[in-house]
């Protein structure tokens, strides 16, 4: 906080408080350790526990609640939401970052603001009491004698853990942020174990996609690998810094890589959402859990469920779609690919499917290289269902070969069909979001085609839709460009 911001909180009339306190905690009920009347922001939170109490920290589930709201803005584990994953304590690692702080001793800290306007409160959940060792809390806060001063009025803090194991090996990446409203994401920590046996790294499962706004105005952003999301390059090693590090790499007796936890914080490039926003890291076939950090306007959406702590630790079976609260209404989609783009198949070149598919449409896809796993260079090409998930469809889903390294194609084109039902027979205005080259078919006709090299823009058309079903048909190509392989598009009709 630098001399303009102080001088603000001074002429706020701010008083600074503190809760100081060692909870006698009551095991299978919410505990309330922070409660608070009035506007306010809570400036830092602390907490520590006995480093020799493992999995207490897992099985001791955080929530914060602003307001007065029925769903918490922060669910999560308790070690978790401090970047410790497995269980572990501050025995295992340390973390010296902008927003999280590890100390010595499993001293847990978190910087994140995390202002209030009626009411404020802080709960656990203990399925695990501590060992005698004692069990302490600590929340810093400034009251306002008004109202909150305006720089808080609008955003509250939100935080949520999740977990898969496995993740699918080829196909859905690992999702760590499903967030409908305005607001902006600002950071996010990972825990990933692997599963035995495993033949390429973690990072090896691709880089990061971010969805941004897809019912209006959407953008994307994507990339590389999952090393390069935390700023790392060609793998990682232990490193810290206030914004990206990796703070624990254990490995097994041979010297391979089995845990590894990480973060990433968003303070000078933090990610914007005006609608929606859909974040997802390249993942392979191993246990992932991940804490997302992000501040919007209420109301929020849930989007995971922490079950009981038997059922979330870091060894248990969950696979994707376990815990997940899906948003409704989504468009569903049946999607084909890849088919190469090559001087005997271009991209004009019309399949019959264009017209009407009779969903047994099946291929065989191969790479031009050797299989590097067994069957790694083959994609077996079968209709397969995909929600649009804010209204973005990404092609990679069902279009990943299963090769050691990143291996997203290029120089392919892939199809999309869905049934749209209209309440009657209008025209309607509708927006596709795309880059390379797309064409779009609204029952009998073709309604739009169009280009882009220079990333994911949207564009608009008029088609005609009848009263009852109507069939669009998308048909997207994926070159090199400046999105590095993104092979994604949004779609939405104007109501």
């Amino acid at each position: 906080m630098g001399p303009v911001e102080i001088a603000e909180l001074i002429r706020s009339g701010a008083v600074a408080r503190r809760v100081s306190l060692t909870p006698d905690l009551r095991a299978g009920e919410w505990n309330t350790l922070f409660e608070c009347e009035g506007a306010g922001v809570i400036t830092h939170i602390w907490f520590t526990f006995p480093t020799g109490d493992k999995d207490l920290g897992r099985r001791n589930l955080l929530r914060m609640r602003w307001d007065g709201e029925e769903s918490p803005s922060v669910e999560s584990p308790l070690s978790d939401f401090f970047g410790l994953p497995f269980g572990f304590t501050g025995a295992e690692f340390k973390i010296s970052s902008e927003y999280i702080v590890v100390a010595p001793n499993n001293g847990l800290n978190c910087y994140f603001p995390m202002p209030f306007a009626r009411k404020a409160r802080i709960e656990i959940f203990p399925e695990q009491i501590e060992s005698g060792g004692g069990f302490y809390f600590q929340a810093d806060h400034y009251k306002f004698p008004g109202s909150l001063p305006p720089q808080y009025r609008e955003q509250r803090f939100h935080a949520q853990w999740r977990f898969e194991n496995p993740a699918e090996n080829y196909g859905r990446n690992y999702l760590f942020l499903d967030a409908t409203g305005k607001g902006a994401l600002v950071g996010a920590t990972f825990g990933v174990e692997m599963n035995q046996p495993q033949p390429d790294s973690w990072y090896h499962g691709g880089g990061d996609s971010v969805f941004i706004d897809g019912e209006d105005a959407p953008s994307v952003l994507h990339g590389i690998g999952a090393e390069d999301f935390f700023g790392h390059s060609w793998g990682t090693k232990e490193f810290q810094s206030r914004y990206i590090g990796t703070t624990y790499e254990g490995k097994d007796l041979y010297g391979h890589l089995q845990r590894i936890a990480l973060y990433r914080f968003f303070a000078p490039d933090a990610i914007p959402f005006r609608r929606s926003i859909r974040c997802v890291l390249g993942a392979l076939a191993n246990s992932y859990s991940s804490v997302a950090y992000w501040y919007q306007a209420e109301p929020h959406r849930a989007f995971f469920r922490a079950p009981t702590a038997d059922r979330r630790m870091h060894a248990t079976k969950a696979p994707y779609g376990t815990y997940d609260v899906e948003d409704a209404g989504q468009i569903e989609w049946k999607l084909l690919a890849p088919f190469k783009i090559d001087k005997a198949n271009p991209f004009s070149k019309a399949r019959p499917l264009e017209k009407k598919e009779t969903g047994k449409e099946h291929a065989t896809y191969e790479l031009d290289e050797p299989a590097t796993l067994p069957g790694g260079n083959k994609i077996a090409v079968k209709w397969r269902p995909q929600h649009a998930h804010h209204g973005f469809v990404d092609f990679h889903y069902v279009a990943r070969p299963a090769t050691k390294y990143i291996r997203l194609q290029t120089g392919v084109v892939g199809y999309a069909v869905a049934c749209v039902k209209s309440d009657a027979e209008r025209e309607a205005r509708m927006f596709v979001g795309f880059d390379d080259e797309i064409f779009v078919r609204v029952n009998d006709k073709e309604a739009f085609h169009g280009g882009n090299a220079e990333g994911f823009e949207e564009r608009a058309f008029t088609a005609r839709l009848r009263k009852g079903a109507n069939r669009i048909l998308v048909k997207l190509s994926n070159y090199p460009n400046t999105t590095w392989r993104l092979w994604a598009f949004s779609f939405r009709i104007e109501r």
